[in-house]
């Protein structure tokens, strides 16, 4: 028989535990919802060698980052540094094209069913893959300004025998002249050019982050007492 001291202890741990529920609450799992069977928004990417030879060693692939972005579907880590996270995951995006100097990917925004805790579509990536070696370099291109229909990137791909460089300069950027990057013959610097086709569908809007509802930071002392010019002066 349950003593009356053990069934006052129970019930005390009963009452506890209800009033602090986030002392018990998992970690919430989302896995990708549904694949929509009929996507219709999509961004078309071409990929291109500069040089049409290039295309007898070397390669292109893309990847595509889906996460869930609504506020309301991530989770805290239930760590020390209490970080805020948005289940997400990595796509291998089919190559369209059989030829071999141009690469064409089509990245479908509405990839899944549009439901609560939705996976959107985050963000890209392009791969350069040296056939004879295994080596990769990727570009540092995918950012939302980078995806504007119609839009173009020029990259260039170093590849060298060591380790050391592993992405390819573009958006204006110049060779660095360094002895690395000087060691690299013309031959093993490949010239590319993304396109993002004028027909592709405009990203969708950002939704909110865990840290929109956060208050804005208050202007110093400084800003709130410096006076204001007076245009008649």
């Amino acid at each position: 028989m349950t003593s009356p001291k053990s069934l006052r202890h129970g019930i005390a741990a009963a009452i506890l535990m209800t009033a602090l529920p986030s002392a018990v609450a998992q970690t919430k799992v989302f896995t990708p919802p549904p694949l929509n069977p009929h996507p219709k928004e999509a961004l078309h990417i071409t990929v291109t060698f500069d040089r049409p030879e290039d295309a007898r060693r070397y390669t292109v692939f893309m990847r595509a980052r889906y996460r869930n972005q609504q506020t309301e579907c991530g989770y805290i880590e239930p760590d020390w540094n209490r970080r805020f996270i948005y289940p997400e995951g990595v796509f291998d995006i089919s190559n369209e094209s059989s030829d071999p100097v141009q690469a064409r990917f089509s990245i479908y925004l509405d990839r899944y069913n549009a439901h609560e805790c939705n996976w959107e579509f985050a963000s890209p990536s392009i791969w350069v893959k040296d056939s004879l070696t295994g080596k990769l370099v990727t570009t540092f291109w995918g950012l939302r300004e980078s995806l504007v229909p119609g839009s173009t990137y020029k990259a260039v791909c170093p590849f060298l025998d060591n380790e050391h460089v592993r992405r390819c300069l573009g958006g204006g950027e110049a060779v660095p002249e360094t002895p690395l990057y000087r060691g690299i013959p013309a031959s093993n610097r490949i010239p590319i050019t993304i396109e993002v086709s004028a027909d592709s569908a405009p990203l969708r809007p950002r939704m909110p982050s865990h840290f929109s509802n956060f208050a804005r930071p208050s202007p110093s002392t400084d800003e709130r007492t410096t006076p204001q010019a007076n245009p008649a002066d």
